[in-house]
């Protein structure tokens, strides 16, 4: 009777954890209220599991990067297997970015230049094309695109940019590559991270020189999931996400 009761109590409390994340997230600009036209770039993805819900949720385009042993070995193989979760129209692309590589920069940035260029098209006669039953997943992207030159990232629409942390001595590359996908004010950029050492701290801080948060208090892991909770874990989790946007 008593674990029933702690049980009711833990549901309870996580139900209006949820609730107060979902009003935190309503104000205009925070989250999509749709996600049709929504441009995704994940940075240091892995199996890429939160760009491919992204994709699952109708984002237009999503790329997944990393190293590109990971994407050969992890993320592209992942991509292959839920492929089935995409919807015609929805390109989901996998691609290298070693953070601070100028080439891996301007190849990644050719998708959202793309897509830029795709959506201010004026309407037209529309020609006759073999329908897809899901998205495009192109293996190799970058070797459909001719890329003589460097260029600049596209300034508008940037994608929405969602981060994980690597190691401390990677943070200047990886803040000199967010910089570069964040040129436009309207940016949203969803950072994860665990406080377990210091240098979480430090990378924080270099992130807050330039942009803004714009849920404060961040985002707690219990918010989202009640399996978090300190009374289940019996400790903090120590887990926030920050959500910002570039400062003006």
């Amino acid at each position: 009777q008593q674990s029933s009761s702690s049980s009711s109590s833990s549901a309870s409390s996580s139900k209006i954890d949820h609730l107060r994340l979902v009003a935190r997230l309503k104000p205009p600009g925070v989250w999509p209220t749709s996600w049709k036209n929504t441009t995704i770039l994940e940075l240091g993805c892995g199996v890429g599991l939160t760009g491919l819900v992204a994709a699952s949720l109708g984002a237009k385009l999503t790329v997944l990067t990393d190293l590109d042993i990971v994407v050969d070995k992890v993320t592209r193989p992942n991509l292959e297997l839920n492929s089935s979760s995409f919807r015609s129209g929805q390109k989901v692309l996998a691609m290298p970015l070693c953070w601070g590589n100028q080439e891996d920069e301007h190849n990644c940035a050719q998708p959202f230049a793309r897509a830029m260029k795709s959506s201010s098209k004026p309407m037209g006669r529309k020609r006759n094309k073999k329908k897809s039953t899901r998205g495009d997943i192109t293996p190799h992207p970058s070797t459909t695109t001719d890329i003589s030159a460097k260029s600049n990232v596209p300034t508008h629409p940037s994608p929405d940019v969602v981060i994980k942390p690597g190691h401390p001595s990677h943070f200047h590359a990886l803040l000199s590559t967010l910089l570069k996908f964040t040129t436009s004010a309207e940016t949203v950029v969803i950072f994860g991270t665990r406080m377990r050492m210091p240098a979480s701290h430090d990378l924080l801080m270099m992130i807050r020189e330039h942009f803004d948060e714009v849920v404060d208090p961040p985002v707690e892991a219990h918010e989202i999931d009640g399996a978090f909770h300190c009374d289940n874990l019996g400790k903090k989790s120590m887990i926030t996400v920050h959500i910002f946007k570039r400062k003006c």
